[in-house]
């Protein structure tokens, strides 16, 4: 009986070249050095781990809720018109009459803005048509304003648009304005909230945007006036 730990080693140690399995008989402290035996040492299970995806993180932030609407000063807002001033970089453009934004005085990111034959509120109708136009998809949900300050002279509306592949968002500003018999006109305002260039993005939707409002049927809005 006093045999029967040996024996039972080797007889473990004969399965283990026999099989072919690397396998060392975990004996007690006191056994080890009886037997020859190094350390039973258990290996772990490494598991790599894969770098967690950053699209949806990116697309959470990119189309989060808060642009436009005065949350943080970066993140755009109404604006004041009468004292928006131009920033030191190019990303933002304006169409505006000239009487209208007298502080805005950089002459490339700033053009006239047309004189429609429409009232003002149709002259609102034909924009946000003209804006959902723009959209890939469901236009009429993304052509709502996210935020808007109505009064009986002047309207201002604020809308914000994502760019098709990396879904930056651009705030859009605009009040419609009567300018008298039966016309109106606009003050556009298209601004990047990333960026310092816009590679000419916002003026290109400025125009655009002008462009589709001409354009549109005539019971949506007549052919715009140039001043």
């Amino acid at each position: 009986m006093a045999h029967m730990p040996r024996l039972v080693t080797l007889l473990l140690l004969v399965t283990e070249h026999a099989s072919g399995i690397l396998f060392k008989p975990c004996l007690k402290p006191r056994l080890r050095p009886r037997f020859g035996l190094k350390r039973c040492r258990r290996r772990r299970r490494r598991f790599i781990r894969p770098p967690p995806n950053p699209l949806p993180l990116y697309l959470g932030v990119m189309g989060a809720p808060v642009y436009g609407r005065d949350i943080l000063p970066f993140l755009g807002g109404l604006i004041d018109f009468e004292a928006l001033e131009p920033r030191s970089s190019p990303n933002e453009y304006l169409a505006a009459p000239v009487d209208a934004a007298p502080l805005f005085n950089d002459t490339a990111k700033r053009i006239v803005a047309p004189t429609y034959p429409v009232s003002a509120e149709e002259l609102r109708t034909s924009f946000e048509n003209a804006l959902a136009k723009r959209q890939p998809f469901n236009g009429d949900f993304w052509a709502k304003p996210v935020q808007e300050d109505s009064d009986a002279f002047a309207s201002r509306f604020v809308y914000v648009e994502r760019t098709p592949l990396f879904r930056f968002p651009d705030v859009v500003n605009v009040q419609f304005l009567e300018v008298g018999n039966g016309t109106s006109t606009l003050i556009l305002h298209s601004a990047s909230v990333y960026g310092l260039d816009d590679l000419g993005k916002n003026r290109e939707r400025v125009e655009d945007l002008l462009k589709r409002i001409s354009d549109l049927p005539a019971n949506m809005t007549a052919t715009a006036v140039s001043v």
